[in-house]
């Protein structure tokens, strides 16, 4: 046999060796490769007007309009994150999971949705690639589940972060599920026409640099789509529609194979990411703390977050001499109660009031950490100005709103957070968000880790964190008139606040642009001295340039769906 008889026999397209076949006979009546196709197709004939193995694009035309259609009916919830339901697998089934861990009210139903969102994306993925029906199902539906491990760790984490209001959180799941997207997303677009495999569509992914020349402009797509969906929530039924074509013309991209040297390709945009976080990091430099101030009158309590413990907490170490008060003028609040002093710690100053504390009481109830607060400041010398930082911003707003402070004349809330957007249930309890909150008991001992230890279970856990919006209700409580309030707020904090870091109105006289300075070391920072001093002189804060808050926007559709959305 010849190398072109053998080609000929190979071929889909061309008739086997051998005599021609009598006219009318039922081999002359058959079609070149219809045996192979029929074989292959998976179908029976006239299901598709499409021949057998070969892709549509219908079914993301109609999950677009079924999303579209839930989301309007309510049934899905109304967020920015949806226009991600749409998008290019695995970023899909990472919005089912979100969906599913922030609503599911029980295991079972967890489960139900689950195995519904699968079956869904498996089957719309399959439609999308080539190859023989059966083939394609196999493909899809090892590639969804190979995915659903990494993509369900990255939802539950981005779901802590937003319950416990943890922002060391959310940037590390983000970037996680960024990496995770990055590599599988160009895999099912890769495989061989005839015969999907998983393995040969991954080494051809990596051989051809995992298509950023599409990926990365779709994903700036993605990102203004998801930014117009944040600003303008009513034209969510437009966006999600939106998306899906951005999607589709992903795919019809990415099914073609590339042009030109893909890896160089690869390399010049690993080489502009380096440079833009190079950039992005450069320009993050120490503010000028301004003037040291005269010496002020009265006194400074400055008070500790949730997981301190005496001398233990960012703002022991606030440099009070540079805020005008000496040693002392300068007391520290305990979650313990009054007493004769503390360990000194890691605090500028002696402690001399208060009694020892530990991590765990600051978990106390609400009402006995109030009490604590109350009792504290009722002989400190006037004026006196309280720095509250992170958790104990809830605590002295209550206390002051309540009445039952009146020495307070100034509060500086350093690091606050205006709501609790994201609940849980009680340990065994089916409702909102169950499996969720199973899992973050399971989870959050991987807190150590980054110096966390958190009780989930905790009264003040209970009543700040795991109840949607009670932090809210908090500050919604209005204060006395004399009070004169600061806002200062961290820029990596803002992904976790769905209706904004402003408090100015809500008898909050001021609020300061958001420091370019993590969560924890807030009041250690000179842009912190500067903004305080500023405020405590009767001057404005400093003007926020308008680009300080632009990732908010972008980053917040990849989050969890708030519980009132």
């Amino acid at each position: 046999m010849t190398p072109s008889s053998f080609g000929a026999r190979r071929g889909a397209d061309t008739e086997p060796d051998g005599p021609p076949a009598p006219a009318g006979s039922r081999r002359a009546d058959r079609k070149p490769g219809a045996r192979r196709s029929a074989r292959r197709g998976g179908g029976p004939p006239g299901a598709l007007a499409l021949r057998p193995g070969e892709p549509s694009l219908w079914p993301l035309a109609v999950l677009a309009a079924v999303v579209t259609l839930l989301a309007v009916t309510g049934v899905l919830p109304r967020w920015s994150g949806l226009v991600h339901a749409v998008a290019l697998p695995p970023l899909d089934l990472f919005t089912d999971l979100r969906i599913l861990l922030a609503r599911a009210p029980s295991h079972a139903a967890f489960a139900a949705g689950l195995v519904l969102a699968l079956a869904v994306r498996t089957t719309v993925l399959a439609a999308l690639i080539p190859g023989p029906w059966r083939r394609r199902l196999r493909f899809a539906a090892l590639y969804q589940l190979i995915v659903l491990l990494p993509l369900l760790l990255a939802a539950q984490v981005e779901f802590m972060a937003q319950a416990l209001l943890y922002a060391r959180m959310f940037w590390p799941a983000l970037g996680f599920l960024a990496l995770v997207w990055l590599i599988a997303a160009p895999v099912p677009w890769q495989s061989a026409p005839d015969a999907p495999r998983l393995r040969t569509a991954v080494a051809r992914s990596w051989r051809r640099a995992l298509r950023v020349e599409v990926l990365l402009p779709y994903v700036v797509v993605l990102l203004a789509l998801g930014v117009l969906a944040d600003r303008w929530p009513g034209l969510l039924p437009l966006l999600i529609p939106a998306s899906a074509a951005a999607t589709a013309g992903a795919v019809l991209l990415l099914r073609r194979p590339p042009n030109g040297r893909p890896l160089l390709r690869g390399a010049v945009a690993a080489l502009v990411l380096v440079v833009l976080a190079g950039v992005f990091v450069g320009t993050r430099a120490e503010a000028d703390p301004g003037p040291r101030p005269d010496p002020r009158p009265g006194s400074i309590l400055l008070m500790s977050g949730i997981n301190s413990g005496s001398g233990r907490g960012a703002i022991f170490e606030t440099d009070v001499e540079s805020l005008g008060y000496d040693c002392d003028n300068t007391f520290y609040f305990s979650y313990s109660g009054p007493g004769d002093g503390q360990p000194r710690g890691v605090a500028r100053c002696p402690i001399v009031t208060g009694a020892p504390y530990v991590p765990e009481d600051t978990q106390r109830p609400v009402a006995e950490q109030v009490d604590a607060f109350v009792e504290q400041v009722e002989d400190l010398p006037r004026p006196l100005v309280v720095a509250a930082h992170s958790h104990a911003v809830w605590i002295a707003w209550q206390a002051i709103a309540e009445g039952r402070a009146p020495q307070v004349d100034v509060l500086v809330l350093v690091g606050p957070f205006p709501e609790s957007p994201v609940g849980y249930p009680p340990a065994g309890e089916n409702a909102t968000g169950r499996v969720a909150g199973d899992l973050l008991r399971l989870l959050v001992p991987l807190g150590d880790l980054m110096d966390f230890r958190f009780d989930a279970d905790a009264p003040a856990s209970r009543e700040l964190l795991a109840t949607p919006n009670a932090a809210s209700e908090i500050l919604a409580q209005p204060l006395p008139g004399d009070v004169r309030v600061l806002s200062i707020t961290s820029a990596t904090d803002l992904p976790l606040m769905p209706n904004g870091w402003q408090l100015a109105g809500n008898d909050v006289e001021a609020d300061v642009c958001p420091l370019r300075v993590p969560h924890p070391y807030l009041p250690i920072r000179p842009a912190f001295t500067r903004e305080v001093n500023r405020f405590l002189d009767g001057e404005p804060p400093t003007s926020c340039p308008p680009w300080r808050d632009w990732g908010v926007p972008l980053s917040r559709p990849f989050g969890t769906p708030p519980h009132d959305t």
